[in-house]
């Protein structure tokens, strides 16, 4: 009878000690924790993509179709290729820095400034859209708010509050796919609390360890009857990218 008891309560403190590991694994992962998860499936040596975009304007529809080379998330080069009157209009991104090069007057512009707020190519995307989805951890106070679904995925949402000055929107709020950890959707502020732009993406498509949104929209709210659908029609990683493709001659080719 003695040893049942021993048996009985070793087996009580075992069951408490696997359920206490259990809750250590299940512990909820922060905000920083999950945007670090977005990153890294964002992370890759190289990659190739084209693009087409559709820019709603009230009822018309504008077709543009772009191709870019990346590397990293520090280096990007993106040519259009349609419609004639865009074609050979290029961009280069390094870091925080951004040039365009427009054919019709052979020029190289540097976009800086006021000018980075400008739309992209007509587009409800500004420039700096393109380029404060970089380093966020390190610009905004990152807070788990809870759980939703968003088209029936399961999400983390985040509400993420500016700690620097220099930042495009003052509050941002994002969905992120608990499985995948794809954003899949964010809606940007000002500092008045007024939003700015809703940001949705979906079908997703994996590739090897890399899940990738090959659909976004973007809806420039203070624009009427506004919005902006990027789609990707064809994708590559871990390419052997064509020399000196990050430089400010290849612009000029």
């Amino acid at each position: 009878m003695k040893f049942k008891k021993i048996f009985f309560w070793l087996g009580i403190s075992l069951l408490f000690l696997g359920l206490g590991q259990t809750m250590v694994l299940a512990k909820a992962l922060t905000g920083v924790e999950i945007i670090k998860k977005v990153d890294a499936n964002q992370v890759y040596s190289t990659a190739y993509f084209e693009y087409e975009m559709r820019i709603h304007v009230g009822e018309e529809i504008r077709t543009k179709k772009l191709v870019s080379y990346m590397q990293g998330r520090e280096k990007s080069f993106a040519e259009f290729v349609y419609p004639v009157r865009d074609k050979g209009v290029k961009y280069l991104f390094i870091g925080d820095n951004l040039w365009m090069y427009l054919p019709s007057v052979e020029k190289v512009i540097k976009i800086a400034g006021h000018m980075l707020r400008q739309s992209m190519a007509g587009s409800d995307m500004s420039y700096e859209d393109a380029l404060e989805d970089r380093g966020l951890i390190n610009k905004y106070e990152i807070k788990l708010e809870g759980e939703e679904k968003v088209e029936g995925r399961l999400c983390y949402v985040l509400a993420l509050v500016a700690k620097v000055k220099k930042v495009t929107y003052y509050k941002r709020k994002l969905w992120v796919d608990k499985e995948l950890f794809l954003p899949l959707q964010a809606e940007l502020f000002a500092k008045s609390g007024k939003k700015l732009k809703i940001m949705k993406m979906g079908k997703i498509k994996k590739f090897g360890t890399r899940y990738v949104a090959m659909y976004m929209t973007m809806q420039d709210l203070l624009k009427r009857d506004s919005l902006t659908e990027v789609i990707i029609n064809k994708v590559k990683f871990d390419l052997k990218i064509p020399e000196g493709i990050f430089s400010r001659r290849n612009l000029m080719k």
